[in-house]
């Protein structure tokens, strides 16, 4: 029903040439409701010109607000990150420049994740030298009682941390998100991302610790995460395959994981999900070491591989670095 009303809507702002309004129809219907049922990739230009109105016609809070949804949906496609890095750093000059701090300070975590996997060092994820910096970010909305800028920040860092196999760190941020999202009317879910990461780092955990609950969690995310793909598959079916896969593999059934781990890969990079195929393809190279498979070093290699397209020269360093051979 949104989808259709958003459509109506598009469809009447462009009949009556209102585009003092543009902004607003292109941040509600393109921001947040579009992209849950097509692939988030056709919403993006459409948002960069909603952006581009709003300036032009003065309604500069709608045009930063889009702004950050743009940033944020281009890195949830895995746009190349020195391209995402360059806009983000413009954006956020205009930002500072017209005074939008809640737009900066939204969009200010996923400057710092792609910084951290864009550029080698000794320190990858918030471990590193950056973590001062987004720790201060934390203290700030912290005080202001900013509860959708700390759910931000513990969402991008949780991925963050995952990638570079800071499980215990990415469980952690989960929790504290969790325990603001009690406080809020609903949460930010980023079409089914959060839930798929989410139940990346539970499975993770479950595998570390043998603990029960973590392989519970999983499920709950998995579940969530089956709702979303029934309506945004492109989005979300080869995160689902993946999370599937994982879940298999916990349970020992390797026949049907290697499958799904295949499968995702395959549909990951159907759908231009660079980075998240270049995840599965690690996922599956740590599959096939535990079942010790001389494949593992194949989908290694493709994996590096993926995450170097990607932009991501820190996480491929620390790939080659922590071979488990």
């Amino acid at each position: 029903a949104a989808d259709h009303i958003g459509r109506l809507s598009v469809l009447l702002l462009d009949k009556c040439k209102a585009e003092e309004y543009r902004s607003h129809i292109y941040l509600l219907y393109y921001g947040c409701v579009r992209a849950f049922n097509v692939h988030i990739v056709q919403c993006i230009d459409k948002l960069l010109h909603g952006y581009h109105v709003g300036m032009l016609t003065g309604n500069i809070e709608n045009a930063m607000f889009i702004a950050c949804i743009h940033q944020a949906n281009s890195f949830l496609v895995g746009r190349h990150l020195a391209e995402l890095k360059a806009e983000l750093d413009s954006f956020g000059k205009l930002m500072v420049e017209y005074k939008q701090m809640f737009a900066r300070n939204r969009i200010r975590p996923i400057e710092l994740v792609v910084s951290n996997l864009l550029i080698s060092n000794d320190c990858p994820s918030l471990i590193g030298a950056q973590n001062t910096e987004m720790e201060d970010l934390l203290e700030q909305a912290t005080k202001e009682n900013d509860t959708f800028i700390i759910c931000q920040i513990y969402i991008f860092g949780c991925i963050d941390a995952y990638i570079f196999g800071e499980y215990e760190l990415a469980s952690s941020m989960i929790g504290k998100r969790q325990e603001v999202e009690k406080t809020m009317s609903r949460r930010l879910i980023y079409y089914g991302m959060v839930d798929f990461y989410d139940g990346l780092v539970f499975l993770a955990m479950a595998r570390k610790t043998s603990d029960v609950k973590w392989a519970l969690e999983a499920g709950k995310a998995l579940s969530k995460l089956e709702s979303f793909a029934q309506n945004g598959k492109a989005n979300c079916e080869h995160k689902l395959l993946l999370l599937q896969a994982e879940m298999k593999s916990f349970l020992g059934e390797n026949d049907d994981a290697f499958g799904k781990y295949e499968s995702a890969i395959a549909v990951a990079g159907e759908n231009g999900f660079i980075h998240e195929q270049a995840i599965a393809n690690e996922r599956t190279g740590d599959f096939f070491v535990r079942n010790g498979d001389s494949r593992a070093s194949q989908y290694y290699g493709k994996s590096n591989t993926l995450y170097l397209q990607w932009g991501a020269q820190c996480k491929a360093d620390h790939l080659c670095k922590n071979l488990p051979f």
